[in-house]
C-alpha cells in the first residue's frame, strides 16, 4: 500500500467530464471552476504532424465534421466545431493542439 499518494485523487475526465465538450479548452475551464488539480485527457496526430486533442480517429461524434482525424491537416480540425454537440453555449470551440492545452494546464494550475 502507497503511504503517500502525490496525485489529485479526483481528475477530470476529458477535460471536465460531461459538463463540457470532451477534449477541449471549455473543458479543461470547466474541470478547474469545479477545483479539479488534474486532468485526463486523448491526444492524435493530423496529417501534417500537429498533436491536438480527440478521443475518436473521427471527428464524427464530437465535431461539425466528418471522416478520419489522421487524414486531415490541423487548419482544417481546427475550423470544425468541437462544441456544439454537447451544448449551444460551447459553439465554435475548436479542437486545441497539445501546445494550447499544456500553457492551459499550466494557466490554471492543472
Amino acid at each position: 500500500m502507497i503511504k503517500s499518494w502525490p496525485y489529485p485523487r479526483v481528475a477530470a475526465h476529458r477535460g471536465g467530464g460531461t459538463l463540457a465538450p470532451e477534449n477541449t479548452l471549455a473543458g479543461l475551464h470547466t474541470g478547474a471552476s469545479l477545483g479539479h488539480k488534474m486532468v485526463e485527457f486523448d491526444a492524435k496526430l493530423s496529417v501534417d504532424n500537429v498533436a491536438f486533442l480527440l478521443h475518436d480517429d473521427s471527428v464524427n461524434r464530437t465535431s461539425s465534421g466528418h471522416g478520419a482525424a489522421a487524414s486531415m491537416r490541423y487548419a482544417e480540425l481546427a475550423a470544425l466545431d468541437a462544441g456544439s454537440w454537447r451544448d449551444a453555449r460551447f459553439a465554435g470551440e475548436p479542437m486545441p493542439t497539445l501546445a494550447q492545452v499544456a500553457a492551459c494546464c499550466r494557466e490554471l494550475g492543472l
